[in-house]
């Protein structure tokens, strides 16, 4: 039998609607319905609540002081925390480390069922370095930063099944090459912690590279030389036309100025991450591992321990939300899609994440006033506000 939501705010492709039901019949999405409508299943009013597609976070290291670094083990801990949070499809994101150690890692999550009972589903795995710009580093180690060799390249793609995203810079040697073989084997290639200039990004586009990680985050921005200005990796990302991108939004990383820049340049191609870590949901002051670096909670933002650097976010993609279009008054469809359509078009799964549509995952969020999470419909199963499964 299936689960008919009714009595919500159904935030669909073309708006927020309040005179349908989404109608679940197995895994899938069988109808939106007008309200009402016969149909077979187990009607739950949901009381006027928000009703959005499951949110997907693209980039995400940890939650509640588990962490993917950690391997599958703690990864299950991990995607069962999201769900809570009515994040509904996940990739894993795994911080530097030697091109052995994220070799051990991708077998790992190659071997395991990327549906665990009440988690979220993990769609792959996506690796933030090793191949990064140690001038750009944040919170990675820059005693395992590199440039991308063909046999690295190699060890990796043997764990394709699972590698779903890598992040690079563009301007290290053999990273445009790498880019080519990366994207043929039909892995997202995304720029970031890069120094790299206008004709570093564009020959990696030209290899196939498509989306851009976290604005403004271990990014160059504009130089000059004499009288020139010379735009970095942020302006020409910012300028392209085609590039998808991400902002993290939770109102610590970027003030407001820089989101309504992304928003207006960016624009349908703009994608909210969490970049959390194991550090969000834990009390200021706890201490948490990103790879070999220890970071801490500050005042709403995790910080590289003894480094002037963030060390990741301390907050879920539901407090973005609610910062996006509680504080800076954005428009609910727009924001909820920046965390649900956008990314599933990222990773070629459009129509079916992020969409609340006949034939679509029944991945479902239900959100109280303020975008905090009241319960989740995960592939099909009702999870209700206490955790319980209906």
């Amino acid at each position: 039998m299936g689960v008919i939501l009714t009595g919500g705010r159904v935030v669909l492709a073309e708006g927020v609607r309040d005179d349908v039901d989404v109608v679940v019949s197995g895994e899938r999405v069988a109808a939106v319905a007008a309200r009402g409508s016969r149909a077979d299943g187990q009607a739950i009013d949901v009381g006027g609540r928000l009703v959005t597609p499951g949110l997907i976070d693209l980039h995400v290291h940890g939650f509640a002081g588990a962490c993917f670094d950690e391997g599958p083990g703690q990864g299950v801990a991990v995607l069962r925390g999201l769900a809570g949070q009515g994040v509904t499809s996940v990739q894993a994101s795994l911080v530097s480390a030697s091109v052995g150690r994220l070799e051990e890692l991708l077998a790992g999550f190659g071997g395991v069922n990327r549906t665990v009972e009440g988690g979220a589903e993990l769609l792959g795995v996506h690796l933030e370095g090793p191949f990064l710009a140690a001038a750009q580093r944040g919170a990675h180690d820059p005693a395992v930063l590199r440039p991308p060799t063909t046999a690295d390249v190699g060890v990796l793609l043997e764990h394709r099944d699972v590698l779903s995203m890598i992040t690079l810079a563009p301007e290290l040697p053999g990273a445009v090459a790498a880019t080519a073989r990366l994207a043929a084997a039909g892995v997202v290639v995304a720029a970031g912690h890069s120094e790299a200039r206008g004709d570093d990004l564009r020959a990696a586009v030209d290899a196939g590279l498509t989306h851009v990680t976290h604005l403004w985050s271990g990014q160059s921005s504009t130089i000059r030389q004499g009288p020139w200005r010379l735009p970095g990796l942020l302006e020409e990302s910012l300028a392209a036309d085609h590039l998808t991108a991400e902002v993290i939004a939770d109102g610590r990383h970027l003030p407001p100025a820089l989101l309504e820049i992304a928003r207006r340049c960016v624009g349908d191609r703009l994608c909210v991450v969490s970049d959390g870590t194991p550090g969000t949901g834990l009390p200021r002051g706890a201490r948490y591992r990103l790879g070999t670096v220890t970071c801490e909670v500050g005042d709403g933002v995790g910080l590289v321990v003894g480094a002037d650097a963030f060390g990741g976010s301390t907050s879920a993609l539901p407090a973005m939300l609610r910062h996006l279009t509680g504080d800076l008054g954005w428009p609910v469809p727009e924001a909820v899609a920046a965390a649900t359509a956008t990314p599933a078009r990222v990773l070629g799964l459009t129509g079916r994440k992020g969409v609340i549509a006949p034939g679509a995952d029944a991945d479902l969020a239900v959100f109280d006033e303020g975008f905090h999470p009241w319960a989740t419909v995960l592939r099909g199963r009702w999870i209700g506000p206490e955790g319980n499964s209906a």
